[in-house]
């Protein structure tokens, strides 16, 4: 009688650790996909990042043409905007992993797996913010380079109104000693 009270214990306490196995797996297969859906938008980022860099580096070859300036610098705030909110998501995200880590994993290799990845997110996540701020401190150069090229212009252009005032001055001198 105790040994079939035993068996019957066994076999729930069995079927209790296999459920637990079941979820654990889930839950971990979950986490791998969310890592490499992060890693696929951590590509995309970079790679937009890198195209923010290409389109500053052509805004400042063209800091003469006003408009397209002024369009690209709005775009280029509004895109970097983005990229700091989605930095941010992607910082929560990583909080959020790093809380739910402990409670997840047991088994230690997958547990060790899934921190070696969550560092390399992080040290992802710390090299775009870096990008982003050299993108921001390249539009800052930029848009100060524009200002100092603009008054440079309106010096050159008042400038030429005074030489064009004097030399107005000097022909109408000389037409009045051609008369007299």
């Amino acid at each position: 009688s105790r040994s079939s009270v035993s068996e019957v214990q066994w076999e729930a306490e069995f079927f209790s650790l296999q459920d637990s196995n079941t979820r654990l797996v889930a839950a971990l297969h979950e986490a791998n996909a969310s890592v490499e859906q992060w890693k696929k938008q951590l590509a995309a980022y970079q790679e937009e990042a890198e195209s923010l860099r290409q389109r500053v580096a052509e805004l400042e070859s063209q800091g003469t043409q006003d408009s397209c300036s002024e369009n690209s610098k709005e775009e280029l705030s509004q895109t970097l905007e983005e990229l700091e909110l989605l930095l941010k998501a992607k910082d929560e995200e990583i909080q959020l992993l790093k809380s739910q880590k402990c409670g997840r994993w047991e088994a230690e290799g997958e547990r060790e797996e899934t921190l070696q990845k969550l560092q390399e997110l992080e040290a992802r996540n710390a090299e775009l913010e870096q990008r982003l701020h050299l993108a921001e401190q390249t539009l800052a150069e930029s848009l100060a380079e524009r200002e100092k090229m603009h008054n440079e212009v309106t010096k050159v252009a008042e400038i030429m109104d005074v030489k064009v005032f004097e030399l107005s001055e000097l022909r109408q001198g000389l037409a009045k000693l051609v008369e007299s």
